[in-house]
């Protein structure tokens, strides 16, 4: 049985506590994890060469094993790509982010590139702009690693898949290529450059590695459809209350969440980065008349919750500033 260390603070000092976890089959060995490269100076990543370099023209390949849905949603979003339905940007939120869509143009993805981050070189929220530049020492959070978010979501991806909570949307890092992206003009340029001197002379532009813009490193996570942000449904709750049998599940769902964000130590849990899924109840087709007025004739109300925007997780150390308690605990106490 592995073990999972915990640092827990206590006055001044640190303490190293074994919280013994059955995790189910998963071992320590599964992550290659040895006496030489499981210490806290080890690299995150393997060596540089190993590794794509988000600034180089390399051929756009994703290797995707052992998940055929994810790799079918990863397919039809480059498929629809091609055709011209490009990733559409969110404005809500402090870096870039896009909706990436099939050909039918229904969302399917949300994808979080490493660039435009609120640390990366090309963010496009010109807000978070002024803040980096004009207020440094007020800017992110010094318990982060920087420009690191898209490995923090894959991460609490494959935190959920390992312990099965079943709450975090299935994440993993890929890179894409799309004009609706925010590109340097460099970039820009060099691509149009290429383009027509192809165009021109292709003998040539066939010694090109890549003709186009090139592909961004960011996470990939599946778009979970039909849900609110928790904000919405917590003041609904407030009016309508939840059948017990409900109740029970939400609560145990959120506590799911609250564990969840234990182990990854996320700094960030707002209601506006947790959604809910909720579906009412309905009358079943086969009732009595005269029992309307119990809940055996209904279905019962289901509910769901989802754990995103994870990128603020993983912190290096303990943080330098106190932060409001991110769960409100007393609006899910369950009477009886």
């Amino acid at each position: 049985m592995p073990s999972l260390g915990i640092i827990s603070v206590y006055g001044d000092s640190f303490r190293n506590h074994t919280l013994k976890a059955d995790v189910d089959g998963f071992l320590l060995e599964d992550l290659n994890m040895t006496a030489q490269n499981h210490d806290e100076n080890a690299p995150l990543l393997g060596d540089v060469s190993d590794n794509f370099s988000p600034d180089s023209y390399s051929p756009l390949v994703n290797e995707i094993h052992n998940d055929s849905d994810f790799k079918n949603v990863l397919q039809s979003a480059l498929q629809a790509i091609e055709s011209g339905i490009l990733p559409e940007r969110i404005y809500q939120g402090s870096s870039g982010s896009y909706f990436v869509k099939n050909a039918n143009g229904e969302k399917i993805a949300v994808f979080k590139p490493k660039d435009e981050e609120p640390y990366g070189k090309l963010n496009p929220k010109w807000t978070k702009w002024m803040h980096k530049h004009c207020c440094p020492c007020c800017f992110g959070r010094s318990c982060l690693v920087p420009n690191q978010g898209y490995l923090s979501e894959a991460g609490a991806s494959l935190v959920d898949q390992r312990l099965r909570l079943n709450i975090v949307p299935r994440t993993r890092v890929v890179r894409l290529v799309s004009e609706s992206f925010n590109y340097s003009t460099v970039d820009r340029a060099k691509s149009r450059t290429k383009q027509h001197f192809a165009s021109r002379f292709p003998e040539l532009g066939r010694h090109f590695n890549r003709l186009g813009l090139p592909p961004k490193i960011g996470s990939f996570q599946l778009f979970v459809s039909g849900c609110r942000d928790a904000d919405y449904w917590l003041r609904h709750f407030d009016n309508e209350s939840l059948p017990k049998p409900t109740a029970s599940e939400f609560r145990f769902q959120f506590e799911k969440l609250v564990i969840l964000d234990y182990l990854i130590r996320n700094t960030d849990r707002g209601n506006d980065n947790w959604l809910i899924r909720y579906q009412s109840s309905e009358l079943k087709e086969d009732t009595d008349e005269t029992n309307k007025d119990d809940w055996g004739v209904v279905d019962m109300p289901k509910i769901e919750l989802f754990a995103i925007d994870n990128g603020l997780s993983f912190p290096f150390k303990h943080p330098d500033e106190w932060r409001a308690c991110k769960f409100n605990l007393d609006v899910f106490t369950i009477d009886g």
